[in-house]
């Protein structure tokens, strides 16, 4: 009984500070200028349209996305994606928040092209690095993120999870495009990228902090 509630206990912190680092790299992504990553760049779009802060819109699309997703697969839920839909976009506004009481504003970096590229490559690997490790927590993830997922079990692994990604961030690319949000070379990367460097984290990173940790 210990060990399964030290492993609950293990993986909510994990969730947590998944979440944490994901608001990071897409507050790091916004810092570069080239873009965020392409689910952002939607809700940034509608969000903007709508005149409401993205932590607000991003809230309430996902919990609307989250019902097919739940009837698809109720391992959805849980406090993963508790944290995921309810934090993340208030996480994003936090770390931008900060960054600009550090100084560091997307006006402030046009002019460096050296620190916006390093940047956009910190954020996406940053990014990518938080998804793996919330998802490995099978605590629940957000819609966005479960509906490859979702994808690569109903087509029986013929689709496989990183080129559903793949497809459902060229579509939320073209989506935020059409909303007038920013669409640079970083929401191409990471629409592109994020799910091969997600399966590589996994396997490379995660797997084996896991079992250090104990919960795998």
């Amino acid at each position: 009984m210990k060990e399964r509630r030290h492993d609950l206990g293990a993986r909510i912190f994990l969730v947590i500070v998944a979440n944490l680092i994901l608001g990071l790299g897409i507050g790091i992504l916004r810092l570069s200028g080239f873009g965020t990553d392409p689910y952002t760049c939607m809700n940034l779009g509608v969000s903007s349209r709508l005149g409401l802060s993205l932590g607000a819109y991003q809230m309430v699309f996902n919990v609307l996305l989250f019902i097919p997703v739940y009837i698809l697969d109720r391992k959805s839920f849980g406090v993963g994606a508790l944290v995921n839909m309810l934090a993340l976009g208030y996480f994003v506004e936090w770390f931008v928040a900060l960054f600009g009481y550090a100084g560091l504003t997307i006006e402030g970096m046009a002019g460096n092209m050296p620190f916006r590229i390093l940047f956009l490559v910190l954020g996406v690997l940053v990014v990518c690095f938080g998804i793996a490790l919330y998802m490995f927590c099978d605590l629940g993830s957000a819609p966005y993120d479960r509906l490859p997922v979702i994808i690569e079990h109903y087509t029986h692994q013929k689709v496989k999870f990183k080129w559903a990604r793949v497809c459902m961030d060229i579509f939320s690319t073209a989506a935020g495009f059409l909303l007038g949000s920013v669409v640079g070379v970083g929401t191409v990367v990471v629409a592109f990228f994020t799910g091969p460097i997600v399966s590589f984290f996994r396997d490379t990173a995660v797997r084996p902090l896991a079992r250090k940790l104990g919960i795998e």
